[in-house]
C-alpha cells in the first residue's frame, strides 16, 4: 500500500500521535489504559479457567506467556515483515492478541511532554515486550510501529 493509506480493515491503527489515539478512544466510548491497567491485563492471568499453558493468578514475563513465541517482533521467521493483521499472532495472557510485539501501544501515563508506550513492536526485539521494556516517547511522535488499544469499563 502507498505510504499514509490504510491497507486493509484488519490492520492495526498506526502512525498516530498520542492525542489522536486518546481522541479516538474517547469517541469510541473508551479510554487509553494506564500503566497498571495495561500490566494487569497483559501479564497477569485473570481468567478463572484459562486454557493451557496459562494458569490463573500467575504473572508472566511476556504478554505471550513464558516466552515471546508467537509474537510479531524483529526476527526472521515470524511470518510478517512489518505489523501483522489484528489477531494474527498467538493469543496470550487473558486471551489478548497482539499485546506483545506487533505495534507499541500508547498508554495514558505522562512524564511531561512524553507518554508511555507498552508491548514493543515488530521493529524491536522481544525484550521490549516485558514490563521493564515500556518506553516514554514524545506525545507528538508517530511512527508505523506505534498504535494503541482502547480500554472499556465493565
Amino acid at each position: 500500500m502507498p505510504f499514509g493509506k490504510p491497507g486493509a480493515d484488519n490492520e492495526p491503527a498506526v502512525h498516530l500521535a498520542w492525542a489522536e489515539a486518546e481522541a479516538y478512544c474517547k469517541w469510541a466510548g473508551g479510554f487509553l489504559p494506564g500503566k497498571q491497567e495495561w500490566q494487569l491485563a497483559a501479564y497477569t492471568e485473570k481468567r478463572p479457567s484459562p486454557p493451557k499453558p496459562f494458569e490463573h493468578g500467575r504473572t508472566y514475563p511476556y504478554p505471550t506467556g513464558e516466552n515471546p513465541d508467537g509474537a510479531n517482533v524483529s526476527r526472521d521467521g515470524d511470518g510478517w515483515a512489518r505489523h501483522a493483521p489484528v489477531g494474527s499472532t498467538r493469543a496470550g495472557v487473558n486471551g489478548l492478541f497482539d499485546a506483545g510485539g506487533n505495534v507499541w501501544e500508547w498508554l495514558a501515563d505522562a512524564n511531561g511532554e512524553e507518554r508511555l508506550t507498552a508491548g514493543g513492536s515488530w521493529w524491536y526485539d522481544s525484550s521490549k515486550m516485558k514490563m521493564d521494556g515500556m518506553q516514554y516517547k514524545p506525545a507528538k511522535f508517530y511512527a508505523v510501529y506505534v498504535g494503541f488499544r482502547c480500554a472499556y469499563k465493565n
